[in-house]
């Protein structure tokens, strides 16, 4: 099994198998896991930079304690959603991440801890979601990929103003709704939610690569009050900009103002 970890949002098309599997956003701290004995294929629209965990098909099926075999592992991870996101694993992954670059002797020894936890996760996700059943019910299209690179093109361009639906409906050519609906559909989130969230995206890039005030960034990726920006923050990297700023390399501006 391979187990795939997004490390940057990214719009990609990937296939297995030769047969199209997904197509749309995929956040950062989202997993894509390949079954054993399929091939990946991915093509990315957008930069993208992922980190690999390789699981032999052995060791998943004793983890599983899988008496069936490994035949059986195969049908339940290829009945499971290949795009996995979930906040205990985003978190895992940016703790693995601070260890695999750490220069102590057990750096080695806490990241392979760190990723037997994110699997164990990960396989706990798939197997409470294969036995559920899909609801029935109408289902929307996703919007399509050019269309969602249109939306983010045009959301990273505006990163400092509000935008409307109305607005972003416009941009791809659909109405306020539709357009919300099939985005939903293609990123699983919301565009309101989507946006908090490329903001803080933006923000964390300003903070690791320039000296420029919490304050400021904050204004520059949309926000009107520092105050606001670093809840925001705060709820989406569990930090706060100062904090994450010093954890990350960047050098404090002596104008910078405390979050």
């Amino acid at each position: 099994m391979l187990v795939a970890l997004c490390l940057r949002q990214s719009l990609v098309m990937v296939s297995s198998n030769g047969n199209q599997v997904y197509d749309g956003v995929i956040d950062r701290g989202a997993a894509l896991i390949v079954p054993p004995g399929s091939e990946l294929r991915g093509t990315c629209h957008t930069p993208a930079d992922f980190l690999y965990v390789y699981v032999p098909s052995h060791w998943l099926a004793a983890w599983l304690d899988d008496d069936a075999g490994e035949s059986n592992v195969t049908s339940l991870l290829t009945a499971a959603p290949l795009h996995i996101r979930d906040t205990v694993v985003i978190k895992l992954t940016a703790t693995l991440l601070r260890a695999l670059h750490g220069k102590a002797l057990t750096s080695s020894m806490y990241a392979d801890g760190i990723t037997v936890s994110i699997l164990a996760r990960l396989l706990e996700i798939v197997v409470a979601r294969a036995s559920v059943k899909p609801a029935r019910g109408s289902s929307v299209s996703p919007l399509e990929a050019w269309r969602v690179k249109i939306a983010i093109d045009f959301i990273d361009q505006r990163i400092d103003v509000g935008l409307t639906l109305a607005e972003l409906g416009a941009a791809v050519g659909l109405s306020p709704m539709h357009f919300a609906a099939r985005f939903r559909a293609a990123t699983g989130t919301s565009p309101h939610t989507f946006i908090l969230r490329r903001r803080i995206e933006h923000a964390q890039t300003l903070l690791a690569t320039t000296t420029s005030t919490v304050a400021d960034i904050a204004f520059s990726v949309g926000f009107r009050t520092q105050a606001h920006f670093t809840t925001v923050f705060r709820r989406h990297v569990d930090d706060t900009p100062h904090r994450w700023r010093a954890k990350h390399g960047a050098i404090e501006s002596t104008m910078s103002r405390g979050a």
